[in-house]
């Protein structure tokens, strides 16, 4: 009767309380005159029925407490199973969303190394046309290593500062290959800042844009210059590059990024979203090389070294 509503059980579970309190106290009062022999004590009957009703009374209010109690623990274990399915579904979206977000910074990055080979397959064509055969060796040659490299870092998204530079040195020294003497490399990275965590090959599209506006329409060439430094908690990174006769205004190279022509400038901009959020910079200013600096603001972050280039 206990999915009875609780009006209707507790009136019965009242009368039933009373009726077996009167026959259990006829019952008591029946084996006490057997026992003692006497006689004529049903004038005491009442005396004995109110004790009775007091046991039972009391039987009935534990019985409802226990079943009360049980039915709390009960709930409070439905409850805790419920909260655990709701942290495993909560642990399941945020992994399911981890593994979207590293498939979309695995195909940006992916998007980075064909578009690099495309243009370095064409530079060794043109110096083969050219017939500067020992330059397209030498671009070859640390094409692979650049490769071997890119194949070494895997789906490593975040790498120490040291190695992205040094993947950067062998994208610029291909390109030195190409430009011969007309493009002069500064690079400045201080030790204490090597072991700082990058996106990688972050530099290398930023490079190859300054590369393509700035000395590769330029006769006489220019001077690329990457550097690194620490500024308010952040690592700031830069490229700059001395300029030449191109777009005229910073912000059309934003503009062109955005617009589909710039793919590298598009992808780190992406890249830089998903890994950081809203927690990043990228900005163009005039460089005093006379031409542009593109500018990389994220969170410092420390690497712990296990091995070194």
């Amino acid at each position: 009767m206990w999915s009875w509503p609780v009006a209707q059980r507790f009136t019965l579970a009242l009368i039933a309380t009373i009726l077996f309190s009167m026959l259990w106290a006829v019952l008591r009062l029946l084996l006490f005159m057997l026992m003692t022999q006497e006689q004529n004590l049903w004038a005491d009957y009442g005396g004995w029925v109110f004790p009775s009703i007091f046991v039972f009374f009391t039987w009935s209010a534990l019985y409802h407490g226990i079943k009360y109690y049980q039915l709390l623990q009960k709930q409070r274990e439905a409850m805790l199973v419920l909260e655990s399915q709701q942290r495993q579904r909560a642990l399941q979206l945020v992994r399911a969303k981890a593994e979207v977000k590293d498939a979309q910074l695995q195909l940006l990055r992916y998007q980075l190394n064909p578009h690099f080979l495309f243009n370095t397959l064409n530079s060794v064509a043109s110096l083969v046309s050219a017939e500067r055969t020992e330059d397209a060796k030498t671009m070859l040659s640390r094409l692979g290593d650049f490769l071997r490299y890119s194949l070494d870092a895997g789906d490593d998204m975040l790498i120490p500062l040291d190695k992205e530079f040094w993947a950067l040195s062998q994208y610029l020294m291909i390109e030195q290959v190409r430009f011969s003497d007309r493009m002069t490399l500064e690079l400045d990275v201080p030790a204490n800042l090597e072991s700082l965590l990058v996106p990688n090959m972050l530099l290398q599209p930023l490079a190859e844009n300054a590369i393509k506006y700035a000395i590769a329409p330029s006769e006489s060439g220019g001077t690329i210059r990457v550097s690194a430094q620490f500024k308010d908690s952040r690592l700031v990174l830069s490229v700059e590059d001395s300029g030449s006769e191109r777009l005229g205004a910073s912000n059309d190279i934003l503009e062109l990024s955005e617009s589909g022509a710039g793919i590298g400038l598009r992808n780190t901009r992406e890249r830089l979203k998903n890994l950081f959020a809203n927690d990043f910079e990228l900005l163009v200013t005039d460089s005093p090389l006379g031409g542009l600096c593109f500018t990389v603001a994220i969170p410092a972050t420390e690497s712990i070294r296990e091995e070194s280039m």
